[in-house]
C-alpha cells in the first residue's frame, strides 16, 4: 500500500469514528455520546436492538461530565416507507431537561456519564418505540442538543407532527446544532 493510500484509509477510518449518524445523515459529533436500554449492552453505533428491549426510552450518556450543561435529545427514524434520507423521518422522541450526572456508572465495560432529567421535564414528545414492519431494519437516530442558556427549544404541547419530520429544517427553525449523534438498528419481528 502506498503512503498515500494509507492517508485516506486512516482519514476514512477517522471520519467513521467521529460521525455517530447513518451515512447521509447529518451531523458530525463534537462529543461522543452513548446509548443504552439496560446496563448490560450499548445501543451505538449502529448496534442491534430487539423491538422487545426497546420499549422504554432509552438512557443517554456522555464520555465526561459536562456540569453546568443542559440539554435535549431529539429522536428519528429515518427509514419510514423505504425513504432512508431522514427527509420524511417519524420523530420518536423529544425531551428537553437533561443535565450530566456528576457520578459516573459503567455499563458494558464503558464508563460514562448518565444524562438525567432532574427537574423532571415533561417530554415535549413522548417516547414512541421502535416499530419497523417485520424482516424490515430501521436505523434509529438520537440528536442530542445543547440547550445551555437556550430559550428557543419547544415546551411540552408544541404541536409537532410525527410524520414527515425533517431534523435539518427543525435544527433552522430552532437556531441550533446537534451536539452529539448516536443511531441503532432494529429489525420488526424481533
Amino acid at each position: 500500500m502506498k503512503a498515500g493510500s494509507f492517508t485516506l484509509v486512516a482519514a476514512a477510518l477517522v471520519g467513521m469514528t467521529s460521525a455517530m449518524t447513518p451515512s447521509g445523515l447529518i451531523p458530525s459529533n463534537k462529543e461522543n455520546m452513548t446509548v443504552f436500554f439496560n446496563t448490560s449492552a450499548l445501543a451505538t453505533n449502529g448496534a442491534a436492538v430487539s423491538i422487545a428491549g426497546a420499549k422504554t426510552a432509552p438512557m443517554l450518556a456522555l464520555d465526561k461530565n459536562l456540569a453546568g450543561k443542559t440539554f435535549a435529545v431529539v429522536m428519528i427514524d429515518p427509514d419510514p416507507k423505504g425513504v432512508g434520507n431522514g427527509s420524511n423521518a417519524i420523530l420518536h422522541w423529544m425531551q428537553d431537561g437533561f443535565s450530566s450526572s456528576a457520578t459516573s456508572i459503567t455499563i458494558a465495560g464503558k464508563t460514562v456519564f448518565p444524562l438525567v432529567n432532574t427537574k423532571n421535564t415533561t417530554a415535549v414528545e413522548t417516547y414512541l418505540s421502535p416499530g419497523p414492519p417485520v424482516g424490515s431494519t430501521h436505523r434509529y437516530t438520537q440528536y442530542l442538543l445543547d440547550t445551555t442558556g437556550k430559550t428557543t427549544f419547544p415546551q411540552a404541547g408544541a404541536n409537532f407532527s410525527r410524520g414527515s419530520f425533517t431534523i435539518e429544517t427543525f435544527l433552522q427553525q430552532i437556531n441550533m446544532t446537534a451536539f452529539s449523534a448516536n443511531f441503532f438498528n432494529a429489525t420488526g419481528g424481533t
